[in-house]
């Protein structure tokens, strides 16, 4: 299997890729990818995405309620989103990389950016079909569509646990999984504590500034 997997181009090292995830990130770690190409996959991820986006805008159940002026600067959003796309999966590769490793993972970070870009590159297809899906379903329930779209993003996740199990010598796919469960459900908790901080703090200023007023009023008509 390893021997076809490492046959043939790009596209076809992708789509095969699938029979073995496992497999196939570990031709590509023998591969030893500069960080150049390493680059060109998150890019290329970035551009099936945004294909993915322009194919909506363009003919999706919105594409008849869009004006030239706003498709041109939703088409735009989504380009400049593009770049934004490369510093967060370089931002989360450090992330992941850490609960790798406090996970038992033995791999260094440039194997964890390794499997997170080529997993991003493997799943994009099954995310860009998803999407088509869903939206050629568009007249279907909600519940099923949203079920569609969803696909590709299980696909993305579960790429990245087989690819990053293989990249830290993890036995099996599921610890790989699981270290992504604990790092979302913590960024999550940390992101919602945060939110509340914020919250009670802008809470305690209001009600600080109407006490004021209040004690002020009451002082003048004194």
């Amino acid at each position: 299997m390893e021997h076809t997997l490492a046959q043939g181009g790009l596209i076809w090292r992708v789509l095969v890729a699938w029979a073995d995830l496992r497999g196939s990130m570990r031709v590509e770690l023998d591969r030893d990818p500069s960080e150049g190409r390493l680059l060109f996959y998150v890019m290329l991820f970035g551009v099936v995405w945004f294909s993915g986006k322009l194919i909506e805008l363009s003919f999706g159940p919105m594409a008849p309620t869009l004006s030239p002026d706003e498709f041109m600067a939703r088409v735009s959003a989504h380009g400049a989103s593009v770049f934004f796309l490369l510093l967060m999966m370089y931002a989360l590769a450090a992330v992941l990389h850490a609960f790798a490793r406090a996970g038992g993972g033995a791999g260094e970070w440039r194997a964890t950016r390794a499997a997170l870009f080529w997993a991003a590159l493997v799943s994009s297809p099954v995310i860009l079909c998803a999407g088509l899906l869903s939206m050629v379903l568009a007249g279907w329930p909600v519940a099923v569509t949203a079920a569609i779209d969803k696909l590709g993003e299980l696909a993305a996740v579960w790429a990245t646990a087989c690819c990053l199990s293989e990249a830290h010598g993890f036995r099996d796919s599921w610890r790989g999984l699981a270290v992504i469960v604990s790092m979302a459900v913590l960024i999550a908790a940390t992101v919602y504590l945060g939110y509340l901080a914020v919250a009670q703090l802008l809470y305690s200023q209001d009600v600080a500034v109407i006490h004021s007023d209040v004690t002020g009023t009451a002082v003048g008509q004194a």
